[in-house]
């Protein structure tokens, strides 16, 4: 264990805790993150089993649930292995915290802890263990020194790649050029991706499939697909009332509330008997979903997304494709074809108010944004029309170049974890992206990237083509061969 000359009080109070009674160093489980993400480590690293280990990639830091941090990449005895790390003050916890029995945890390949203490009847983990006890830096101190972790910036926990030189080196105009040719190599990819989603589940329920996966967002898009596949256009169309058919997602979705045992808002009191009645008659069972609640988001309920989500397919008729091509026929200039795609209906009064069935929101808002419709637009509605009209007649063949046009001239749309992850890898400072990814398509090639090489790669910038070499003359990189070429 490591002894420390500082006193504590001088110390940051949520980085560090003083030495208890017993002599363990009490670091917080936050503050060895930081300790593994800066790589405030020795040169030599052992396991406890003695393995020797030596980091290529220590992975994206999760500030999600799950492991700590995702897509490592380690040197076991010169054995590449790749996988997640979680973090805890004593190989203990792992079984206190549960992650035994958690699939999410399956791929950790190492355990970072300050003290090896298992419990007696406590089994061996399956992964390696390094105890950063024995592992951290000499005169840790002059680095805790400086470190607060409720202050610890959101960006520190996602290390500058090896190209963000070359990035750096382009001005904006030109990292913009690049980003356009990503995003266009990404417009072909979903395009692509849609013609194998028609081609095995036909047009109308692929499209249906897609456009609720989005409505979900990163949380619920798996729920929203299987729901959507669960409650097929085939089935909805057997059942000819429009209250019938919502009853029967709302059903299946598990999003029907006991009017018996639950407080239900005084005007849903009515139209939720009502859907209870018609979901009686219907004889189904509700399917097996996990919904994960958007904490601090009320008015992104997965429950307005769904009654938005019925909207729109009443909107279509229960016939997507058809609607989407009528859009696309009508819309005479790439900007149409953006204002009538990002037209979604506001909801009626009583959904407007509400997050659910039991809860009213304080300011009325429609169930869908504009965030959320053009992001809808982006990723499924126009590389839809490109990818269903190159087998339409003569007349339909310049609605793939009109929708690739759209989608290029897209504004800036919101943005996401893994837009922010790519930020933080390629640009110096992150805070460049306001002046760089100034439309959706920027944002959309940036992700491409990211997803492409680092994710691809698993972070391992030393065998990826895009890195600055070390005694290299011109850095290994996408972004051109001289500072002033084109990316």
């Amino acid at each position: 264990m490591l002894e420390t000359e500082n006193n504590p009080e001088t110390l940051p109070g949520n980085a560090y805790k003083c030495i208890s009674t017993s002599g363990h160093c009490q670091f917080s489980e936050r503050f060895l993150q930081i300790i593994w993400n800066e790589k405030m480590l020795q040169p030599e690293l052992h396991c406890t089993d003695g393995t020797r280990l030596r980091i290529i990639s220590g992975g994206s830091w999760n500030v999600s649930a799950g492991p700590d941090f995702l897509h490592a990449a380690l040197l076991f005895n010169d054995v590449l292995v790749r996988g997640d790390i979680e973090v805890h003050r004593q190989s203990a916890d792992w079984y206190r915290h549960g992650h035994q029995d958690d699939l999410q945890y399956r791929q950790v390949i190492l355990h970072l802890v300050w003290e090896d203490h298992l419990l007696p009847g406590q089994a061996a983990l399956p992964c390696k263990t390094l105890v950063l006890a024995d592992a951290i830096m000499p005169h840790w101190q002059r680095f805790l020194s400086d470190i607060d972790e409720l202050f610890y910036p959101y960006s520190r926990q996602f290390s500058t790649g090896g190209c963000a030189l070359r990035w750096a080196m382009n001005d904006n105009a030109r990292v913009q050029e690049f980003l356009q040719q990503a995003a266009q190599a990404r417009f072909a990819s979903k395009t692509l991706y849609l013609q194998l989603c028609g081609a095995q589940s036909g047009l109308d329920q692929a499209l249906y499939e897609e456009v609720f996966a989005g409505l979900g967002y990163a949380e619920n898009r798996e729920p929203f697909r299987k729901l959507a596949a669960g409650a097929n256009l085939k089935m909805l169309r057997t059942f000819p009332q429009r209250r019938q058919r919502e009853a029967i997602l709302l059903g299946l979705a598990g999003f029907l509330p006991d009017p018996t045992r639950t407080n239900v808002l005084p005007h849903f009191q009515n139209i939720l008997r009502q859907y209870w009645h018609l979901w009686w008659e219907s004889g189904l069972q509700p399917l097996a979903l996990s919904w994960k609640k958007l904490s601090g988001r009320p008015y992104n309920s997965c429950q307005r997304r769904l009654i938005a989500g019925l909207l729109w397919l009443e909107q279509t008729d229960f016939q997507p494709a058809a609607w989407l091509n009528n859009i696309s026929a009508r819309a005479s200039t790439p900007k149409e074809l953006l204002q009538m795609l990002c037209d979604w209906p506001a909801g009626p009064p009583e959904w407007q108010h509400s997050r659910d069935f039991c809860h009213s929101l304080k300011i009325p808002a429609a169930l869908l944004g504009q965030n959320r419709a053009r992001d809808l637009t982006v990723n499924v509605l126009l590389p839809a029309i490109a990818a269903w009209s190159k087998d339409q007649p003569d007349s339909c063949r310049d609605r793939p170049k009109m929708a690739l046009q759209a989608w290029l001239a897209m504004p800036r749309i919101q943005d996401n974890h893994l837009l922010k992850e790519a930020c933080h890898r390629f640009l110096m400072p992150p805070s460049r992206a306001k002046e760089v990814l100034t439309t959706a398509a920027h944002q959309q090639g940036m992700m491409d990237i990211y997803q492409n090489f680092c994710l691809a790669l698993h972070n391992d910038c030393g065998n990826c083509p895009c890195t600055v070499t070390p005694g290299r003359e011109e850095p290994r990189t996408c972004l051109g061969k001289k500072p002033d070429s084109t990316p």
